[in-house]
């Protein structure tokens, strides 16, 4: 099963999870819970994928889960520069957000359940590993913009 048919099953549970909590602690308190629970599945999920790298995990081997990233038509990935010391990409078209509007999810929940994780895989990864991305299509851009920085 690819991931984005495993998130888009994931999404119509934790979207009653989170109009629950939102119900029953308010929108901050759920976001909080929400969001905790998302990004430590995200670093367990980079910690696992750092088990398969051959020898120690590195840059290089990181840059081969682009390729999980994209399955399934989930994202289309542009741009790719793959340098010693980065890794940089756009994301031209994302079918998450695309899943999450089809299923009336709020947008940011969307971004919970899938652009929050990014960070959190990066650092689960590795923690030399550091990523920057200042805007999303889950929250209205045009593309994402991805730069992932080795630092030993």
């Amino acid at each position: 099963m690819n991931m984005l048919a495993i998130r888009t099953a994931q999404a119509g549970l934790a979207d009653r999870i989170w109009n629950s909590l939102k119900e029953d602690v308010g929108p901050d308190r759920a976001r909080k819970i929400l969001s905790e629970a998302i990004q430590t599945d995200a670093r367990v999920a980079g910690e696992a994928f750092a088990r398969l790298a051959q020898g120690e995990p590195n840059l290089k081997h990181f840059a081969t889960v682009l390729d999980r990233w994209q399955e399934g038509g989930a994202l289309e990935i542009t741009d790719m520069d793959l340098t010693a010391s980065t890794l940089s990409f756009s994301v031209r078209a994302c079918a998450y957000a695309r899943k999450y509007s089809e299923m009336g999810l709020d947008p940011e929940l969307g971004a919970i359940l899938s652009c929050a994780r990014d960070e959190p895989f990066a650092q689960g990864y590795s923690p030399c590993l550091s990523m920057r991305r200042a805007q999303t299509i889950m929250q209205g851009a045009p593309r994402c913009l991805f730069t992932f920085t080795w630092q030993d």
